[in-house]
């Protein structure tokens, strides 16, 4: 259950999501080095009420900057493509989220923040891998360990792209269309999300 808000707030005022608002704002203008004091000035809050919502700077930072919860239906929706279409549809829902001027500010900060912080990169992992992909494929009925090993080689490519279009800033691939993007990364998703991986080693 979601525990009530505590601290000297409006009737009805969304004291979460304003903490939530102000934290996004202050990760990106700052970084991952700012505080939860620093946080809780910006937000106009006790720090005692950020701790109280948030367990941890890293709880705080990855649910102030995720792009979507795993309900959201642009996630969901995963579960009802058809299966020749899937590599695609990641490849396209993917770049969707970095080209938006919201969304992909907030994901180059997760990027960059998560190649410095293991801590960050872990908590990453758990939102990536076991909220989208893992789940999507459990969904579909694969087994555990295929479906932890098809996640993991989706994850690397869709990583690597990132990294290298948004972080090391290869200019080709910053210059390369969407549309041309997913007809080139989408058949390789496609084959390990689907296709035929050889035998167990």
């Amino acid at each position: 259950m979601t525990p009530a808000p505590r601290g000297p707030r409006g009737a009805g005022a969304d004291t979460r999501a304003e903490i939530l608002s102000a934290a996004a704002n202050v990760f990106i203008r700052d970084g991952y080095s700012s505080s939860m004091r620093a946080i809780a000035r910006a937000a106009h809050v006790d720090p005692a009420l950020v701790r109280h919502w948030f367990g941890s700077k890293t709880q705080l930072f990855v649910e102030s900057l995720r792009p979507a919860q795993a309900d959201d239906p642009r996630i969901t929706r995963f579960a009802t493509i058809p299966e020749e279409e899937l590599g695609a549809a990641i490849v396209e829902q993917f770049l969707t989220l970095w080209e938006d001027p919201v969304d992909g500010v907030r994901l180059r900060t997760i990027l960059r923040t998560a190649i410095a912080f293991d801590e960050v990169a872990e908590a990453m992992r758990g939102v990536l891998f076991d909220e989208v992909l893992l789940h999507v494929l459990l969904q579909r009925g694969y087994e555990e360990g295929d479906a932890r090993l098809r996640a993991s080689l989706t994850a690397s490519q869709m990583i690597g792209l990132a990294v290298a279009r948004h972080v090391l800033g290869f200019a080709t691939l910053e210059e390369t269309s969407r549309d041309r993007l997913v007809a080139l990364y989408g058949p390789t998703l496609q084959h390990y999300l689907t296709g035929d991986l050889g035998p167990v080693a």
